[in-house]
């Protein structure tokens, strides 16, 4: 029994030897805690900051030619005008006017840079709606250029040939309608899948009319106006 009763002797015979230095120990050790989550917040922050950002994605087109080639100064300027376009943040079944002029028209493999240097030289003239048919148009649907599609179709073809998007929508309000003027198919789709194909297609044909030929064909696979219409409604296409 003795070993035991020695034990509280040995622990209270010097207090200030034995305790006052844990005492002291324990302030000292959660600032130093603190100090190294502080660090670890701060490194992790910093680490943040210094990761490289992403990678900025290629302008559509530029691997058609460099920016002295004419095809290269012709994709340039669309792409530019895109940008400040009116209706440029309308989305159609995830597509911006932007995002699908880059995707079939730009981008597309089909499309010559013929072609794309032959939008800019377009004029308002060509590509204008016959003003008895505008009458048809409006009789038909009267808020034709107020519809989202209207918009986003007027977007992708201003930015393409360089037109007054305000005045383009003036001479041609059945852009982004489905069907003709001329034809008993006129209306406004409420289909966002029809809607995107309608505008791409019043892209490809209204260009084809003003003497692009073989947009449509590039596109959706047949020159005819007809028969490409049949086909961007079915949904096919080479976008």
């Amino acid at each position: 029994m003795d070993p035991i009763r020695s034990r509280p002797r040995v622990v209270t015979s010097n207090p200030s030897t034995s305790l006052q230095p844990q005492a002291e120990a324990r302030p000292t050790a959660a600032p130093a805690r603190a100090n190294a989550v502080g660090h670890t917040q701060l490194s992790t922050f910093e680490t943040k900051l210094a990761a490289p950002a992403q990678a900025a994605q290629p302008t559509p087109g530029a691997w058609r030619g460099g920016p002295d080639t004419e095809v290269g100064k012709a994709v340039k300027a669309i792409w530019d005008r895109m940008q400040t376009m009116p209706g440029a943040d309308i989305s159609i079944k995830g597509d911006t006017p932007a995002s699908l002029l880059g995707r079939a028209i730009l981008d597309g493999k089909k499309v010559t840079d013929e072609q794309l240097i032959a939008m800019s030289k377009v004029t308002l003239d060509q590509l204008a709606t016959d003003p008895k048919d505008r009458e048809k148009v409006l009789k038909k649907v009267p808020n034709a250029r107020e519809l989202p599609v209207h918009k986003f179709t007027v977007a992708m073809l201003s930015a393409a040939t360089g037109i007054d998007p305000q005045k383009l929508s003036e001479a041609c309000p059945d852009l982004g309608l489905t069907g003709a003027p001329g034809t008993p198919l006129l209306f406004a789709a409420d289909g966002a899948g029809l809607q995107r194909s309608t505008a791409l297609h019043d892209f490809t044909d209204y260009l084809r009319g003003a003497g692009i030929k073989g947009l449509n064909k590039a596109v959706w696979g047949v020159e005819n106006r007809i028969l490409s219409a049949i086909v961007s409604a079915v949904g096919g296409g080479r976008y």
